[in-house]
């Protein structure tokens, strides 16, 4: 883990095109601006691990019955091409 110190309105550059900014201190909390490409995708830590989470579940609910409807799709289609 690289470690660095800033001071308001400082920068920390990632590559060509991330650029974190320190916008306001406070006494227990940050505020970051942040500028990347909007194809990169963003997001708290903890909306980042529900997001793995929900994910996690949704593939643990497939039952193995509709992987094998799944397919049965594919097979049709692909003998229809």
């Amino acid at each position: 883990m690289l470690v660095l110190t800033r001071k308001k309105n400082e920068s920390i550059v990632i590559g060509n095109n991330i650029e974190i900014k320190i916008l306001k201190m406070g006494k227990n909390s940050v505020e970051l601006g942040i500028s990347a490409p909007k194809t990169y995708s963003i997001f708290r830590e903890e909306v980042f691990r529900e997001i793995q989470r929900k994910n996690v579940e949704a593939i643990q609910s497939v039952e193995s019955g509709d992987l094998n409807d799944l397919k049965n799709i594919f097979d049709r289609v692909k003998k229809e091409m």
